[in-house]
């Protein structure tokens, strides 16, 4: 549903959003990021994913709102039209489609966001990859069910652990985007969190600037924390922890 107080302008609900985004960003920003078993640290990868998807959900309410009531549209409108359920990237751009139809054709225009590629069972090498709009989107509903297991109970996000399907027909399973490990278990490490976090981040960032424009808003986005892949630069990074076993690619890391 929407919040009780309208932003009275995008760039406000922008703020917002990063307002949201303080904490996971810190809770990012207190992970060793050492090779080896990560200890206590662990909760952190589960509890930047609900962080982050929460912020993304409570955007998309509050932004849509205020666009919607910049058009003119009463309150009455709006509500019937932001009222969502836990919405993802997807609904997010169907919302899109559906109320600024000019915009669908330049939705996935220009956009990329580097994630980190799962590892193959019995490896703990994360690989850099650069994704696309469709690939972003089916990314992002992966997490939104790991978001659903998490605040259900279904798993905890601590350990190597069974992830239940989806309930929906042709959903991204929680699976898909988690370290896969023995017996059918995957696992929630901050390779994952980071990609998860960097994906909403970009989505919101996207279909936002693209709804601001048509509405005649211009908004910035520099308060937005970044995710980064790396807890330094990526030289910085290779200087402190040279590559093992994969000289040949060293911008692959290995798991906590």
């Amino acid at each position: 549903m929407t919040t009780a107080v309208l932003a009275p302008c995008l760039q406000d609900s922008v703020n917002r959003y990063a307002r949201a985004l303080i904490v996971p960003s810190r809770l990012l920003a207190l992970h060793p990021r050492k090779a080896g078993g990560a200890g206590n640290a662990a909760a952190l990868a589960p509890a930047i994913v609900l962080g982050v998807i929460s912020a993304f959900e409570g955007f998309v309410e509050d932004f849509s709102a205020t666009a919607f009531h910049l058009q003119g549209r009463s309150f009455g409108q709006i509500v019937k039209k932001v009222n969502f359920s836990n919405p993802d990237v997807e609904q997010f751009e169907a919302l899109v489609k559906k109320e600024f139809p000019i915009l669908a054709p330049m939705i996935g225009d220009d956009f990329s966001v580097d994630v980190w590629d799962p590892p193959e069972v019995g490896t703990r090498l994360w690989e850099p990859a650069r994704v696309g709009w469709p690939q972003a989107r089916h990314t992002a509903g992966g997490w939104m069910q790991v978001r659903h297991c998490l605040a259900h109970g279904l798993a905890s996000g601590w350990q190597s652990e069974v992830w239940p399907g989806p309930v929906k027909a042709n959903a991204t399973p929680a699976s898909a985007v988690l370290k896969p490990m023995k017996d059918g278990k995957h696992s929630l490490v901050l390779h994952g969190a980071i990609t998860c976090a960097r994906v909403y981040r970009a989505a919101a960032e996207h279909l936002g600037r693209l709804i601001a424009a048509q509405v005649g808003e211009t908004t910035s986005w520099s308060k937005l924390p970044d995710f980064p892949m790396y807890k330094t630069s990526l030289e910085e990074y290779l200087a402190a922890n040279p590559p093992r076993g994969n000289e040949d690619n060293p911008g692959v890391l290995t798991s906590e």
